[in-house]
């Protein structure tokens, strides 16, 4: 994942380019003072939109709604092209804030850094944070995410790539920012929306794919045991795309990575549904 000093390399706020070295947020901004705000964040490769734009956008007006927002559909999208112009060829992250400012006036912050390739495979570590499927915001993407950032930190710090988060039920929910896919008796699976998780656009997209090319899918609860027995396990945002997972630490270290067959036939499968969405 890119660092914070490189994310930060291109700046716009408010349709004006900034340089970010300098103060560009007032400390008085309950989007400083109270973490008030939501986001995309997505791969933009030689300036061009990514193909599941209008996805990221529909989750940017959910959250928005569930956060007491006013974003309109399509707002994305049109301010995105004033920011494509500033980010040079090659691969990019993008995110896209928008921010509580005084006087409840609404800000839109983006900020842009290199990415670097996705890693191969990825550790993952179950975590002591819990997530709420009643919470009324679990599917909103907010900037609040000191809870999601300590559990990503003490997961990276065990030797993982990501903290899986459970339910306060006990049951697989997702990780700090992936979701988790299992597939195991010619089944893929994934938490269902009903348990507090956020409806990630990769994972959205996924589910079409495997739909639309003959790959049996469903979206139920996910226990434990279901990680302990799968055949291939996999994570999935819209900047790593869909990589396999080789060890989840204390429940099991043999999944098969990026040899599974599976892990093949399903990024086929979403591949030909992103092509199928530019023609």
């Amino acid at each position: 994942m890119s660092t914070s000093k490189d994310f930060a390399s291109v700046l716009m706020l408010d349709g004006l380019a900034l340089d970010g070295a300098r103060p560009m947020i007032p400390a008085t901004w309950p989007a400083l003072m109270r973490g008030d705000g939501i986001f995309e964040a997505f791969l933009v490769t030689d300036s061009c939109p990514p193909p599941m734009l209008e996805d990221h956008d529909a989750r940017l007006c959910l959250s928005a709604e569930l956060a007491g927002f006013a974003v309109s559909s399509g707002q994305l999208r049109s301010k995105l092209s004033k920011f494509l112009p500033l980010i040079a060829q090659g691969q990019w992250r993008v995110r896209c804030s928008v921010l509580r400012g005084e006087n409840n006036q609404q800000h839109w912050l983006f900020s842009a850094g290199p990415e670097q390739p996705a890693p191969e495979s990825a550790v993952l570590m179950v975590s002591d944070f819990r997530l709420d499927p009643l919470d009324p915001m679990a599917g909103a993407k907010t900037i609040s995410r000191a809870a999601l950032q300590r559990a990503r930190e003490l997961a990276t710090a065990a030797g993982a790539f990501e903290a899986l988060l459970l339910t306060i039920d006990g049951d697989v929910a997702e990780g700090t920012s992936t979701n988790i896919f299992v597939y195991a008796n010619g089944k893929l699976k994934t938490p269902a929306l009903s348990r507090g998780i956020l409806g990630g656009v990769t994972r959205l997209n996924i589910l079409r794919s495997c739909k639309a090319y003959g790959i049996t899918c469903e979206e139920s609860r996910l226990e434990l045991d279901d990680l302990a027995t799968a055949e291939e396990v996999y994570i999935s945002n819209a900047v790593i795309g869909l990589i396999p997972v080789t060890k989840i630490l204390k429940i099991r270290e043999d999944y098969p990575g990026v040899k599974g067959s599976k892990l093949t036939e399903i990024r086929k499968a979403y591949r030909r549904f992103l092509e199928s969405t530019l023609t």
